[in-house]
C-alpha cells in the first residue's frame, strides 16, 4: 500500500505539477501589482518632498498670503462692458469697435442665447405631456396642447424658423426648426 504523500508534499505537487503556469502568472502578477503600487508611493513622496522643499527655499507661501491679490483678479469684460475691456483692447482700434459692435448687440446676442436653451431643453418635456412650444413674432413662447396645434396648423398660422448662429450668419444645425406663430 502507498501512503499518503505529507502537507508539504501536497503544497509542492499543487505548486508545481497540477497548475504550474496559471499559479505563476498570478503571482508574477500579484508581485508585479505590489512593485507597481510601492513605486507610486514612493515617487508621490519624493515628489511632494520636493515641491515642499523648493516652496520654502522660494519663500512662495508667504507672498500668496498678502493683501496684495491684483495679480489674481481681473477686472471685468462682457458685451464690450465693463471695467477691464479698455485694458484688453490694448489701444488696438479693431478690439475698440468690436466691443462696441458687442456692446451695441447685447440684447440680441443674450436673446439667442436664451432662445437656444429654450428650445434645446424644453420642447422634449412639453412633448412629453403632449404640450408644444411656439414662439411668438414678438419672440416670447407659448405652450399649446396639440388640439391647438393642429388647428392652427390647418389655419396656416404655424411657420417654421431655424435657429441661427454667429449673428445670423449661419444655420445653427444642431438645433431642431422652432414652429413660429404667424400674424
Amino acid at each position: 500500500p502507498q501512503s499518503l504523500p505529507s502537507q508539504s508534499q501536497q503544497r509542492h505537487t499543487k505548486w508545481s505539477s497540477s497548475r504550474p503556469i496559471e499559479d505563476t502568472v498570478e503571482r508574477t502578477t500579484a508581485s508585479t501589482r505590489r512593485s507597481f503600487f510601492s513605486n507610486v508611493i514612493a515617487t508621490t513622496a519624493t515628489a511632494a518632498a520636493a515641491v515642499l522643499t523648493a516652496n520654502d527655499s522660494m519663500n512662495i507661501a508667504p507672498a500668496l498670503a498678502t493683501d496684495d491679490a491684483a495679480v489674481i483678479s481681473s477686472k471685468y469684460c462682457a458685451y464690450g462692458e465693463g471695467d477691464g475691456c479698455e485694458d484688453l483692447a490694448e489701444g488696438n482700434p479693431l478690439i475698440l469697435e468690436l466691443q462696441r459692435k458687442s456692446a451695441a448687440n447685447k440684447e440680441a446676442i443674450q436673446q439667442d442665447a436664451r432662445n437656444a436653451f429654450y428650445m434645446k431643453n424644453y420642447p422634449d418635456w412639453f412633448a412629453s405631456v403632449g404640450k408644444t412650444m411656439v414662439k411668438k413674432p414678438d419672440g416670447t413662447f407659448i405652450v399649446v396642447n396639440d388640439e391647438e396645434l393642429a388647428q392652427l396648423k390647418a389655419n396656416n398660422k404655424i411657420g417654421l424658423e431655424y435657429a441661427k448662429t454667429m449673428g445670423g450668419k449661419f444655420t445653427d444645425v444642431t438645433q431642431k426648426p422652432i414652429m413660429v406663430l404667424k400674424e
